[in-house]
């Protein structure tokens, strides 16, 4: 169990929309929190791409034989 403390007008909205589906609190606030892992490793996950291809750039050729296989529509 933990205790949050949220300002009254967040709270407002909160209740606002999870009463449209009838949601507990609890659930709103696991979902809200799963959500937020997960944007948090996607994140990771960019930033991991992103370095490795920064310390490992796409070489000029290297597609070439793909991509010159592909026909694209008109």
């Amino acid at each position: 169990m933990i205790t949050v403390r949220l300002d009254d007008d967040l709270l407002a909205v909160v209740d606002r929309e999870r009463a449209r589906d009838r949601l507990p609190r609890a659930r709103v606030v696991k979902e809200a929190l799963a959500l937020w892992v997960e944007r948090r490793r996607l994140a990771e996950a960019v930033r991991h791409h992103r370095d490795a291809y920064a310390r490992m750039p796409v070489r000029g050729d290297e597609f070439g034989p793909v991509l010159g296989t592909q026909r694209w529509p008109r």
